[in-house]
């Protein structure tokens, strides 16, 4: 899973970007059934996700890591990211909290993630 993220000139850090680093565990399954005719799509897995944040103007890195418990069928489309933490925010400290809480876990990289989350669910659907 690619993707990347950068900080609009409206942030307080334009130009940083956050991506992810790493798929630390991915598990579940997917099948297409048959039922009277009908094709179903059925698939559920989680993901763990290591992320980094580098913010140019001071030269810190962030990391952290993110897990998306559930992602199947009966999801609509949005995703729950749970243990959402922070492991490194270089020299930024106790500043880098707000920065990251609304680009990491509340939007920008999370709104990403979903978005290629939904993109693999409609490839799969149009096999």
């Amino acid at each position: 899973l690619s993707a990347e993220y950068s900080l609009p000139l409206s942030s307080p850090q334009p130009g940083a970007v956050v991506k992810i680093t790493n798929v630390k565990s991915l598990n579940g399954h997917a099948s297409i059934a048959s039922v009277r005719g009908k094709r179903r799509y059925m698939y559920e897995f989680s993901t763990t996700l290591e992320w980094e944040m580098d913010i140019p103007s001071d030269g810190n890195t962030c990391t952290g890591s993110i897990e998306f418990p559930d992602i199947d069928g009966t999801c609509d489309g949005e995703y729950e990211m749970t243990n959402y933490t922070v492991k490194s925010v270089g020299t930024a400290g106790g500043a880098a909290k707000h920065l990251l809480d609304r680009f990491v876990k509340n939007g920008g990289l999370k709104d990403v993630l979903t978005e290629k989350l939904n993109e693999w669910v409609t490839l799969f659907q149009s096999t």
